[in-house]
């Protein structure tokens, strides 16, 4: 089968909505870089960059407000590349209805209460079934509702008290709140340089 074929076949599975969001991507050789959506489908995300990607090559992507994906390259362009994503589930129906939106022309709104966007575990590229460590000994497992650089909210059991020094991966913090379902937690060691790229929480 030709490569327009497979494209215009892709077209017709995947719909493909044309919209302009930042983002930056890991090239294989661990090194990140901007980058901007030129479009994306449920089967795949065309992006705009200056860097040469070969194709074949698998890297990962993460968009403002979309999350984390990885992908192969599936094709190259003057002007960037586009990588084949498989994703399913829950996160998959938010993407679609968030597709959908924009095809309408509504645009997504970004919290202005926060310092960093929050988002499910599976947008981060990570599990969420987690393990809560408390400073000084003990821990108990929890599952991550979801996260940003800044922090996070878990569901456990048994809440600690607030100011309870925790971590859970590699970051620190301190539970900052109670919730229905468990604690706020505050991170203190933010990476300088952080980027959700360099996933600090697994």
């Amino acid at each position: 089968m030709q490569s327009d074929e497979i494209e215009q076949k892709e077209r017709r599975k995947h719909p493909r909505v044309a919209f302009e969001a930042k983002g930056r991507f890991l090239a294989p050789d661990g090194s990140e870089h901007e980058c901007s959506i030129r479009d994306m489908s449920l089967g795949g995300i065309a992006l705009s960059t200056d860097v040469a990607i070969e194709m074949g090559e698998n890297v990962i992507v993460y968009l403002d407000e979309f999350g984390r994906f990885e992908g192969k390259i599936v094709r190259v362009y003057e002007g960037g590349f586009a990588i084949e994503t498989a994703i399913s589930g829950p996160r998959r129906e938010r993407l679609a209805q968030r597709l959908e939106a924009l095809a309408r022309g509504e645009k997504i709104e970004v919290s202005a209460r926060r310092s960093f966007a929050r988002y499910a575990p599976g947008e981060a590229g990570l599990e969420e079934s987690s393990v809560l460590t408390i400073d000084g000994g003990g821990s108990m497992p929890c599952r991550i509702i979801d996260m940003s650089l800044g922090g996070a909210q878990v569901a456990v059991d048994d809440r600690p008290p607030i100011g309870t020094e925790v971590s859970i991966g590699r970051m620190s913090g301190r539970v900052v709140r109670h919730t229905e379902e468990g604690v706020g937690i505050q991170f203190t060691n933010i990476p300088e340089r952080a980027s959700a790229l360099s996933r600090p929480f697994g």
